[in-house]
């Protein structure tokens, strides 16, 4: 919430109306020093006054009060951007609780608050891990606010599947497969509302915003497969042949430049999976080259502080990433990415790797 400016505005609307502060005393029944004394900020009025003023100058309340109990996309970037730079610089129970501060402020602009259950989700694993459990509990507050409150049905959707990766975490499996089975239904009509819509632009003559929706479906499907190959090896690990064969497939998109810049995350994840699996086989070889190139993609996507990229091919994605809240800032400040990566690497898998090998890699990082 902004500081309110009561003193500025009451200042602001007397002059408007071309009143002097005489003429609004005795309209209002008080004492020219009382209006003298709201206007240079000395005291308030009691609700009572507050209404008749609003009244008088047919505003409302928060119009008069200089309330703003939303906020727009920039400021909403703004603030997550300065939280996720101090989660990352700062004790952890001091941002967060800073940060609940902002949500009372801000408790009906549903948008906000559904960032800052992202903020959560992605910074919780910094507090104390006797407090982590109650950061998880926050967001689902958050996210049964949203969707039990907001008219928005894109934005309830969000918040419902947020919830579902709150309670994963949580370890509540049979409550997440309820509600998931049914969001993730793949005979659901809507699985065709990508293809009707360029449809339709396409027949209204938009060729621009026709061109963006093809784009953003491709960009997204191209991640959409790549994150399921690396589901598909977690679930496969013991069985080398299948996920050779998978791995050679995606090899394939990615030398083509299948994923773009703007899919550099997806991607280093997948090196790093593909790394795991040959580690798992003894094919140590094959494992550090993985690792190489997962530690390469992640170190060009610190020179950008992990943001969004489009390329050539996709020249309207980087508009459709400015409709989002973030834009294409990360959802994490990368000093807290690239200490993630790190950790990343002490996974016990790596264990068998020539430790020489696993320090070059690391050095890579720094």
């Amino acid at each position: 919430m902004d500081d309110l400016n009561f003193a500025q505005n009451i200042t602001m609307l007397r002059r408007r109306h071309g009143i002097t502060q005489e003429t609004l005393a005795d309209f209002i029944g008080v004492t020219k020093a009382s209006v003298s004394k709201w206007e240079t900020g000395q005291s308030l009025p009691d609700i009572q006054t507050l209404l008749l003023l609003a009244t008088y100058y047919d505003v409302t309340l928060d119009e008069l009060l200089g309330y703003h109990p939303g906020l727009n996309r920039m400021q909403i970037r703004s603030l997550y951007r300065g939280l996720a730079k101090d989660f990352a610089e700062k004790p952890f129970e001091e941002v967060f609780l800073r940060s609940q501060k902002l949500v009372k402020n801000y408790y009906s602009c549903y948008n906000f608050l559904l960032q800052i259950c992202i903020l959560w989700l992605n910074h919780f694993i910094l507090a104390e891990p006797e407090k982590q459990g109650d950061v998880l509990e926050e967001i689902l507050k958050l996210c049964a606010r949203i969707y039990g409150n907001s008219g928005d049905s894109g934005l309830c959707r969000d918040a419902v599947v947020l919830e579902a990766v709150v309670k994963l975490q949580q370890g509540k499996h049979d409550e997440v497969i309820t509600v998931m089975e049914d969001v993730c239904n793949p005979y659901r009509f809507a699985r065709n509302a990508d293809s009707l819509l360029f449809q339709a632009y396409m027949r209204a003559g938009d060729i621009k915003k026709a061109d963006a929706r093809v784009q953003i479906c491709f960009y997204e499907a191209v991640l959409v497969m790549i994150n399921s190959v690396v589901n598909y090896l977690h679930l496969h690990t013991g069985e080398l042949e299948k996920c050779e064969a998978m791995i050679g497939r995606v090899d394939a998109v990615l030398s083509e430049g299948g994923v773009g810049r703007a899919g550099r995350n997806a991607e280093a994840q997948f090196h790093y999976s593909a790394a795991t699996v040959y580690c798992a086989h003894g094919k140590n070889a094959e494992a550090i080259k993985r690792l190489h190139r997962f530690a390469r993609i992640v170190k060009e996507m610190e020179r950008t502080d992990m943001r969004l990229c489009t390329d050539p091919l996709l020249d309207r994605l980087e508009e459709w990433f400015e409709e989002n809240e973030l834009g294409t800032d990360a959802v994490r400040d990368s000093t807290v990415v690239m200490e993630s990566v790190r950790q990343a690497l002490e996974n016990p898998v790596f264990s068998g790797l020539p430790q020489e090998e696993l320090a070059k890699i690391r050095a890579e990082l720094n």
